[in-house]
């Protein structure tokens, strides 16, 4: 059986001359190793791993300059 673990990336980028920033892209993610696993979870396919916070679904930001490196 596997991880129901699942997060939403959110990438993001700067508006020019302030200091918001908009969602550039949202990625679904799913957790593909074994349910009760160790460690953070792994979405094989989109070549992510991100740690929960306590709930079935996670929101991790990423700055667009961070995608990039």
């Amino acid at each position: 059986m596997s991880c129901k673990h699942r997060a939403l990336l959110i990438i993001t980028r700067d508006v020019r001359g302030t200091t918001s920033n908009l969602a550039k892209k949202r990625i679904e993610l799913q957790c593909g190793e074994p349910a009760g696993h160790d460690g953070p979870h792994r979405d094989s396919e989109h070549d992510e791993t991100w740690t929960d916070r306590g709930s079935d679904l996670t929101h991790v930001l990423r700055p667009e300059d961070e995608e990039e490196a």
